[in-house]
Order: structure tokens, then sequence, then C-alpha cells
């Protein structure tokens, strides 16, 4: 069983685009290159761990038919064509004109699409059908669409991903068997994404979400994927908006966004979000209170030099809830779903600071550099309670009273060089750059128990009378610092017109040493590796020019931060082989993939079956042994962008088989990850009874179904079946600055989970049904 250490251990440039006048195709994207940063493989990952700007507004929505036909065209023939504009990239992907708009950006936010003319992830600019891996981008709009205001709330839209909330605010996120892990504008983080409290999604413009090794770039990555976090950045135009929503259970959202020049040569611009929120929950005694600001300033300082500095800080108060349990057998209690189990007083806090800045310069012949630095510092206290027995029929158990004191501090840098060369008159695109991830951990835990702590055992499980003075003192305190770097490179080689050559890889560092400060022992290094390959190849070709192939393959390296009986388990090796097809429809409004992946791993982490809870630094932590062989496999199908005129979708499907092929416990043959299921379904569509520039009295209507197969929890005898969970929205705008929506969630008020444990706690039911209500307004 875990205790809050064991919890804790788990969490384990703005210059144009220099076209020749009157070219604005295609070919302005696919000057970029198509590099393979996306493409590296993971160095490292904690496998124990369950672990931008605005755009102002265009005036048409759609291409014109003509410019639509000739950009198809260059689009073809660009890969041959030799002149100068090949070299006239733009100075980032956030400074793409976008195609069709009087705009310097092809950020998400006012193009009033759901899909994106290239991804920043890949350092070099690349379309989604030039990548050879799954990539996925919840944009600005749908955001606004759907309402969505909290990193999981979007993460849930996007096809293939887990997303299992934790009762204060944090939540777990998988991807084909395996964790995700956070870039934030490209910088890679070991840690801040599973088990860690997230910023309001009004700072971003978009998540990019990669599904499978990414470790060209992350480093320290499972083979999950990863998820880049775009910021919001500066406009050289005034513009203010404002959202405000309010539904079931108290809850209410309001953010007001405002940008514009601060200088009358516009050379300094910035940007201010105000985010806050406050609700209650379906089930009792719970609570959320938190509020975030964020500013950015960006200095012109020539016109192919930009800075950028800006500042985050959030703060919230929320209860803290461990779940719900389960019966002795696995079987569900069938409790209220309003039911709360433990002390109301639970607490957690987690108060967020960060500071990034970045320095991009556009060198000429298509060449540009950029340097990226953030730094974080999460400060965590939580004290609270949770069942630690199998409840009786008269609903009594007995409780553990937790307490975990924590501060985290971030550092990450990345810089790279990318740019065209001309060979055997082709253009081929190379990419060389470094990154460098700290994440420095000071904590300390402690736990009272029924069986050694009078007061705790034969309680109501709804009502146990707990003092909140029962706080376990923290005798044991740790410093933990994990380090990595790694430099990496890519190159594109275009073999023929229509087919590409992508390979590259990386050199990592990886360092995990502790001390225990208590003791003031010297430090002991637990985890250490140097100079550890992780090579990348991959094949792109265009069948037609809006339809590609592709194959790629991709080693992983990951070390673990779980622990055995005997210490620290050994590192994960592994590779992934995944292939499908890309195409972009409907002059590059619609895009759809379809992936097929397997991936095989070698000592990968499993919790033992007995519960033991004596491993880690402290001795009270989970405990975990290695599998031998785990093979995660499966088929991705993704549809995003406009059917016709109006009508939005984002629809996904997800078939996953994770299995466990080698294990001295008896479990081979067993499916590996929980809350994982075969079969993922997941839509979201939306339509607009109007042409783009009608902007009153308009109405729109939307819809959405979110259903999977059967899952298992932490525990393999808690399960449950099948269910689907259905939306529906109805939007008007009033005039062009007025929008307003109403939904319903959970339309047939399913009774599900949307987490399972084990039989004690961390079994979380889903949503009742619920309504919301929101006005968004722009000046």
């Amino acid at each position: 069983m875990a205790t809050a250490k064991g919890h804790a251990e788990q969490r384990a440039g703005m210059t144009m685009m220099r076209l020749k006048a009157g070219l604005l195709s295609c070919s302005g994207l696919m000057l970029c290159g198509a590099g393979i940063g996306f493409c590296g493989t993971p160095a490292f990952g904690a496998t124990a761990a369950e672990t931008t700007e605005k755009a102002t507004k265009s005036a048409k929505a759609t291409q014109p038919a003509a410019q639509a036909a000739q950009t198809a065209k260059n689009a073809q023939s660009v890969k041959t064509a030799q002149s100068s504009d090949e070299n006239d990239m733009p100075a980032s992907v956030e400074k793409l004109l976008v195609q069709g708009q009087r705009h310097k950006n092809a950020t998400t936010d006012g193009t009033g699409s759901y899909v994106v003319k290239a991804v920043s992830m890949t350092k070099m600019l690349l379309r989604l059908d030039e990548i050879p891996q799954s990539v996925s981008v919840v944009s600005r709009q749908q955001m606004q669409d759907q309402n969505l205001t909290t990193v999981d709330q979007a993460l849930k839209q996007v096809p293939g991903l887990n997303v299992n909330l934790y009762g204060d605010g944090t939540a777990g996120f998988t991807s084909r068997g395996y964790a995700v892990q956070p870039q934030f504008d490209g910088v890679p983080s070991s840690g801040g994404m599973s088990f860690s409290q997230q910023f309001d999604l009004a700072i971003y413009d978009r998540l990019e979400v990669l599904r499978g090794p990414d470790g060209m770039f992350q480093g320290s990555a499972p083979p999950g994927g990863s998820v880049n976090f775009v910021r919001k950045h500066a406009l050289d135009t005034y513009r203010a908006q404002g959202d405000f929503s309010g539904g079931s259970w108290d809850t209410f959202h309001a953010d007001a966004d405002v940008t514009g020049p601060l200088t009358g040569n516009k050379k300094v611009t910035g940007r201010f979000v105000l985010a806050g929120g406050d609700r209650n929950y379906f089930y009792k005694d719970a609570h959320d209170t938190r509020w975030t600001a964020y500013a950015d300033i960006d200095v012109h300082i020539t016109d192919k030099t930009t800075l950028s500095v800006s500042a985050t800080g959030q703060k919230n108060d929320t209860t803290r809830f461990m779940g719900l349990p389960m019966a002795a057998s696995g079987a569900d209690l069938h409790l209220a779903r309003n039911s709360f189990v433990g002390a109301n007083w639970g607490k957690t806090s987690n108060p967020m600071y960060e500071f990034d800045g970045e320095l991009e310069h556009e060198f000429g012949a298509g060449w540009r550099g950029k340097l990226t630095g953030r730094h974080r510092e999460t400060d965590s206290s939580m004290h609270y309670t949770y069942l630690n027995s199998v409840v009786t029929p008269q609903k009594t158990g007995n409780f553990v009273v937790a307490r975990y004191e924590g501060r985290e501090i971030y550092d990450g840098a990345d810089m790279y060089f990318t740019g065209p060369v001309h060979l055997l008159n082709r253009k081929h695109d190379l990419l060389i750059g470094a990154n460098y991830d700290s994440d420095l951990l000071y904590d300390g835990g402690a736990s009272a128990s029924w069986r050694t702590t009078p007061g705790l055992s034969n309680l109501d499980i709804f009502s146990p009378v707990i003092s909140d003075t029962i706080r376990p003192d923290i005798t044991t305190r740790y410093r933990e610092p994990t380090q990595q770097y790694g430099v990496y490179g890519s190159a594109r080689i275009q073999l023929m017109p229509s087919l590409d050559l992508l390979l590259g890889g990386r050199l990592s560092f990886y360092q995990y040493k502790y001390k225990n400060l208590s003791t003031n022992s010297p430090y002991i290094v637990s985890q250490k590796n140097g100079a550890v390959p992780t090579p990348y190849l991959g094949l792109v070709w265009h069948i037609v020019p809006d339809v590609a192939a592709y194959v790629s393959f991709t080693d992983t390296f990951q070390p673990q931060s779980a622990y055995s009986h005997t210490g620290r388990l050994k590192p994960v090796l592994g590779q992934q082989i995944e292939g499908g097809f890309k195409g972009s429809f409907f002059h590059r409004n619609l895009s759809v993939t379809l992936a097929g992946y397997h991936i095989l791993e070698r000592n990968k982490s499993m919790e033992d079956q007995d519960g033991s809870s004596t491993c880690g630094l402290s001795g009270t932590s989970t405990c975990y042994h290695a599998a031998g062989k785990v093979r995660s496999q499966g088929v991705e199908f993704e549809m995003l962008g406009r059917l016709l005129t109006g009508w939005d979708i984002s629809l996904g499907y997800t078939f996953n088989d994770n299995k466990i092929l080698q294990d001295d416990s008896g479990l081979a043959g067993l499916a590996y990850t929980p809350n994982s299921p075969r079969h993922l379904f997941k839509l979201w569509t939306h339509y607009r009874f109007a042409a783009p520039e009608v902007t009153r009295n308009v109405w729109s209507i939307g819809a959405g179904v979110d259903a999977q197969s059967s899952t298992f929890g932490t525990n393999r005898v808690v399960r449950q079946g099948a269910y689907a969970v259905a939306s529906a929205q109805v939007g008007y705008q009033w005039r062009p600055e007025l929008n307003m929506t109403f939904t319903v969630n959970n339309l047939s008020n399913t009774r599900y989970y949307q987490r399972l444990g084990n039989v004690y706690y961390y079994n979380y039911y889903g949503e009742p049904r619920s309504f919301m209500a929101s006005v968004q307004s722009n000046f």
C-alpha cells in the first residue's frame, strides 16, 4: 500500500516569411523541411510513476478555390524547385504565414480551425504528413468550442490518450500503455506531467501530442510519447477577450486575455492572461479554488531577432479525495456517486511559478537558431486520510493519516540550429541541437496507521471522526536531483521528389542520486548512464501530393524509478516500429491518419501483487519487480479538421493490446497496463449554421461520444465493463464579439468509474449528468 512518500515517488522570428511577391502556397510550409527530430527514441524515463501567440481574426476561414488549387499544385512541385524562395524559411513555426491569411503566424488561435499548418515540437516545422509518427494537436478553436479549461479535459480529446484523475486536481496520462512526458515550448522535462498540477489552459495556444517514443528531443521519455505545451505570445495589434462559464455543483471559471503593442513602433509587444476557477464536486465535501496569472513580453530587437520573456504563477487549494473502496473480491460496492470516504479536512496545496525565455534569430538562406530556457518551482503540501482495510458489511474500516511536504525545482534549456542544404540538385534539411533538463526534489512524508494510532480503526467510512491534529512527524527528508542532457542531430534526405529518408540520433547522459538530509549522509548515486545512443530511421513516401505512406524505427532506453526489495530496478530496453498512412484533404482543412505500431520492452517494472510497501528510499513505498518482456501493439485512426464549411470534427479510434510476455510471478499472458482499454473511441463534432463571414445571429450545435472497452485497476481483481458517455451543445453567436453556449455532459447519466485502483482506494466515479453555460467575448 502506497504511503504519502510512495505516492510522491510514483509521480515520478516575429518576422514575416520572406516570400517573393505573390507566392502564397503550401510551399511556404514545405520550405521548412521535414527533419526527424520528432522521431527519436526515449533515452530515459521513470516507469514506476503512473507516471503563442494569438492571431488576429482572419477575414475568411477558408482559402478561395482558385488559390487552394494553386496551393496543391505548388505543393507538388516545391520539392524540385531550386529558386531562392526555397531558403526563405520563416523564423519559426510561431511566425509562419498562414496560407490565405495576412497574419504573421501559424498558431491556432484566431484561425478558426482545428487543423494546424505545422507543429513546433519537431524543430524543423513539419506538416503532419511529413512526420512518420502519430501526432495530434488540440487547437485553441477546439478548446473554445468544447469549453475546455484544464489540461486533463484537453488531453481527453486526443486519440489514444488515457486520462485518469486522482481526486486532487492532478491526473495520470498514458498512451499505448505507457506514461507520457511533457515539453514546454520544446524544452523537455523529466517531471511535471502525471501526478502534477497543471497551469490553466487559458495560457496555451495549443497542445501538440506525439504518441510513441520521443527520445530525440525528450531524453527521459517513456514510449508513450510527449505533450508539447505551446504558450501564447503577444500580438502586434490590440485585442482583448474574456470567457465566463458556470454550471453544475457551483462550478465557475473565468479568464481574461489582453494583448497588443507596448511601444509606438511595435518593437515591444505584450500579453497578459488572468484565469480563475472555483468549484465543488459531485461528491461530497470536496472543493477546488485556483488562480493563474501569465505575462509575456516580446522584444523585436531586429527584423530577424526576437527575444521573448514570460512569467506564470498559479495557486490552488484542493480537497484531497483518495477515492472509493471496492469489495474484497474486487466487486463494485454500488456506493452512491456522491459518496466521500475519509475525513473532509484533507487538503493539498501546490503553488507554482515559472519563468521562460526565448531568443530566436534568422541567419538567412533559410537557416535559423533558437535558444529556449525555463525555470519552474512547485511547492507541495498534503495532509489527508485514506482507507486501509476491506470495508465491512456495516460500512466501517481502518484508516491511515498521511502527510507530505515537497519542493520541486525544474530547470531546462534547449538550443538548436536548422536549415536547408542543396546537394545533387535536391534540397535536404539539417538539424543539430542540444538540451538540458534538471529536476531537483526536496521531499519527505510520513503516515500514522490504524495499527499504531488509536482512534483510526473501525470507523464509519463515510463520516469517520478523525482529528486534523493527527499530523505524523516527518522525520526523514531527501534531496533528489535528477539531471540529464544530450546532443541530437537529424537530416531529411530527399531521395526522390516524393520520397524522403529521415535519419538521426541522440547521445544522452543521465544521473539520479539522492541524499538523506535528516542524517546528512553522502549522496548515493542510484542511476548513472553516459553516452547512451538512441538512433532513429524513417521513410516518408508521398504517393500523391496529399497522401503519404510512412514507416519508422526507434530504439528505446529508459531508467526506472521503481524499487524492488533489493534496490532500484535496471533500465528498460526496447524497440518500436510504426507505419501507416496520412492524408490531407479539402485544401488541407482535414487531416486523416491511420497508423500501426509494435513496441517490445525488457526489464519493465511491475507492482508486486502482494501489495507490499517496504521498498524505496524510506522503506515505505510500493514494491516492484522486473517483468521480463512486455509488448504493446495496436492500430490508431484519427480524423481532424473541417469536413464542410462550418462543420468541424475530431474523431479517433485506438486499438491497443499490451501484454506481459515473460514474467517470473505467473502474470505472463496478462495485460500489463491498468486503466488502459483495448478499444478507445472519441468523437467531437461541431456545426455552425452560417458562412464564416456571417457573425450575427448564428446558431451552432455540437455533440460528442467517448466510449471504451473493459478495464482493470492497479489491483487486477478490480474491474469494470465497457461504457459510453455522450454530450451535446447548442450555441448562439449574437454579434461578432459575443458568443454563448449551453452544454450537457453525460446525457444518459451513465454510471461508470473513470479510474480504477485497488480494493481500498483510487476508484473514482465519472461525473453524472451535468450542465454548463458559457459566454465568450472578443474585442
